[in-house]
């Protein structure tokens, strides 16, 4: 036996319990793991946005040792992959963390060889990952420039991508806030802005033929929503402004090759931003369907503003 392994295991030999040096495959029947299940059951998690635990899923016990950052973790791994952590609590269990992984369709390449795309929710009450408490956090890997770092996803972000992966998300929690979209220039009467069916996020479709306009957003139904998405479809976008009365955002896509995207932002004077900036508008060019579509930054809606004005402008005259 190799002498770390076996000064490993004299080690463990002096503790109360010793710790499983490889999580244990079990059935979901075993009465450790169907304690621990209904520990998740009474937590409510799919209100944060995970699946429901498939009834043919791998399951794994882990015993963890004393005094570490858990006590016990289910290692799941079906149609996604899940790790759940518990703590000891009296003669019960708490869950505390829980990290599920749904992979995507794409390989991406990096120095340590090539992977799927994949994106990961992580939730928990008490610090294990390097993530905030007590809110959900959604991280992406790949090579997909509008989902990765340093964008922050929420779970309006990823709930569309993940349904057009293949991957249920029907008993993914939605917000019922929503807005009110006025276009408010009196110029031209042909501009319209609809909101367009999406099931967990509010879609705006502008449609400005002759390509200046003004529009208006005012909170319905319960605060503002997580996410708002803008889709302009014009060939050119020389100006986009989202201004909340504090705040203004403003956004330019060259119009020639790389038709790189710039954003600056005025609050107390104007100043260039990066994409690292909580108020960057993350955008996605489509040009062959004459199509900007703009996610509106969580920034300008923090405060609860009363509303938030839109301009565009397709070129200069």
């Amino acid at each position: 036996m190799p002498r770390p392994l076996l000064a490993l295991l004299l080690l463990c030999a002096g503790c109360g319990e010793l710790p499983k040096l490889l999580p244990e495959k079990v059935p979901a029947s075993d009465p450790r793991v169907a304690e621990l299940l209904a520990v998740v059951a009474a937590s409510k998690h799919t209100a944060q946005g995970f699946t429901e635990i498939g009834t043919n899923a791998e399951v794994r016990l882990e015993i963890a040792r004393r005094g570490g950052a858990y006590d016990r973790m289910l290692h799941i791994h079906g149609k996604t992959s899940r790790t759940i952590a518990f703590k000891q609590a009296g003669a019960g269990w708490r869950w505390t963390h829980e990290q599920e992984i749904f992979e995507g369709p794409r390989d991406y390449t990096t120095v340590d060889g090539t992977f799927k795309e994949s994106l990961c929710l992580t939730y928990e009450t008490e610090r294990l990952a390097a993530v905030r408490t007590h809110r959900l956090n959604v991280s992406y890997s790949g090579d997909d420039a509008q989902l990765a770092w340093p964008r922050e996803l929420a779970l309006a972000d990823a709930l569309p991508v993940l349904a057009a992966w293949g991957h249920d998300v029907s008993r993914a929690p939605t917000n019922t806030a929503t807005v009110t979209a006025t276009i408010t220039d009196s110029a031209d009467k042909r501009n319209r802005i609809t909101a367009v069916p999406d099931p967990f996020r509010i879609v705006l479709e502008v449609e400005s033929p002759t390509g200046i306009g003004r529009a208006r957003l005012t909170p319905t139904g319960g605060g503002w929503p997580e996410r708002i998405v803008v889709r302009l479809r014009l060939a050119a976008l020389e100006t986009f402004n989202a201004d909340n009365g504090t705040a203004k955002v403003h956004t330019h896509f060259q119009s020639y090759p790389p038709f790189e995207q710039s954003c600056a932002l005025s609050i107390t004077g104007e100043r260039r931003i990066g994409t690292a900036n909580p108020y960057w508008i993350f955008a996605r060019r489509q040009r062959n369907e004459n199509l900007f579509e703009l996610t509106l930054p969580a920034a300008l809606f923090k405060d609860a503003p009363a509303a938030l004005d839109l301009r565009w402008i397709d070129y200069l005259r």
